[in-house]
């Protein structure tokens, strides 16, 4: 298997910032709060596994690979191969997805949002439909079709 075209998109700035605020808010409460051992123990793993959920989901990376597609965040991926893809077109997530993250939307699609904006809805052959947030889906799709997926 060999990468044909790779996309990354990143969260917003203010996504950021909320969730280091919310991460030193979380310190805080666990070194100043006088709370007995244990709990400080459990807070400190929770901190530990909320700065890495925010590594996973900081950027949101899109590979159209010989075999098929694969998008995600983090560890959270989606692979495709190109014989299950039934077809895929340029979108947009405004009307359908509320938030950033892996959500689902009003039209039962998966969708996976680093931005709000135009993105690639992908129907498998199988029934499922995703939606990736891209910088460029125009380049994607091109690439896409110039190979044959669809």
């Amino acid at each position: 298997m060999y990468v044909i075209y790779e996309q990354f998109q990143k969260s917003r700035i203010i996504v950021f910032f909320t969730y280091i605020i919310i991460a030193f808010l979380l310190l805080f409460i666990i070194i100043r709060s006088g709370l007995p051992n244990t709990t400080s123990i459990v807070l400190f793993f929770v901190f530990l596994f909320d700065i890495y959920l925010f590594i996973c989901f900081y950027k949101l990376t899109f590979k159209i690979t010989s075999e098929g597609i694969e998008f995600g965040f983090g560890i959270f991926k989606r692979k495709i191969k190109k014989d299950k893809i039934q077809s895929i077109f340029i979108d947009n997530s405004v009307s359908i997805f509320i938030g950033y993250g892996i959500r689902f939307g009003k039209n039962k699609t998966l969708g996976f949002i680093a931005r709000v904006g135009d993105g690639l809805t992908i129907k498998t052959k199988y029934g499922l439909v995703f939606f990736v947030s891209l910088d460029d889906p125009k380049t994607a799709l091109d690439i896409i079709k110039q190979n044959n997926y669809v």
